[in-house]
């Protein structure tokens, strides 16, 4: 029997929020999967309810320079603020992490640089913009749905778990569908998964959750 998803379900998911995280270096907030547990709760303290988080995922660098694998993972989340207001709380939430440090100390393509902190908006809202013509306009300071989340294994992969019903706002397919596409596959090979990025105990994270103090 067909199983169709609710007009709540769709409403739902077309006014979604989904973030990519990733890490493959240490940092100040510990080890990668420490980092992105960190990451979250500093969403929660800035105001952003975390509705769902996928599993880890252990993923291969897609770099042409040697480095760790990462650790991968995506959170649906929910937010009155603006995409841009949110893509600086993003940055801002990356720099905490020791991103811009390390990142200007290992590659010259800061794309493909090890990094504790990865944060991007996956998909905001459904909003289509800097597309034209059903590709992404190129050195747009913020594109949306991301420009390459489309081609990114290690962002489709955990998108899956939070969103299976989820489509591109552009391509209108689904994570699973985008995923199975020949040029998706070998765009950072998923090597192995783990647990929850966080365990939920209630339906929602809540954003009263602060950050561990640190000692002075």
């Amino acid at each position: 029997m067909a199983r169709y998803m609710s007009a709540n379900q769709g409403i739902l998911l077309q006014n979604g929020i989904f973030i990519a995280l990733g890490s493959n270096l240490p940092g100040p907030w510990g080890s990668p999967e420490e980092t992105l547990q960190r990451a979250v709760r500093e969403l929660a303290s800035c105001g952003v309810e975390i509705e769902k988080t996928s599993r880890l995922y252990r993923t291969k660098a897609h770099s042409e320079v040697e480095q760790p694998d990462f650790v991968n993972a995506v959170a649906s989340v929910n937010s009155s603020m603006p995409a841009d207001a949110l893509l600086r709380v993003l940055k801002r939430i990356e720099a905490q992490a020791g991103r811009f440090l390390t990142v200007k100390h290992h590659h010259a393509d800061h794309r493909w640089a090890p990094r504790p902190l990865d944060l991007d908006i996956v998909s905001y809202k459904s909003l289509v913009r800097n597309w034209l013509r059903g590709h992404p306009v190129r050195d747009a300071k913020l594109t949306l749905p991301h420009p390459r989340a489309h081609e990114r294994a290690f962002v489709l992969r955990p998108l899956m778990d939070v969103a299976p019903r989820w489509h591109h706002p552009v391509l209108g397919l689904t994570a699973a569908a985008l995923l199975a596409r020949p040029t998706v596959r070998d765009t950072g090979a998923i090597l192995d998964v783990d647990g929850l990025l966080v365990e939920m105990n209630s339906r929602r994270y809540s954003k009263d959750i602060t950050s561990p103090r640190t000692e002075a």
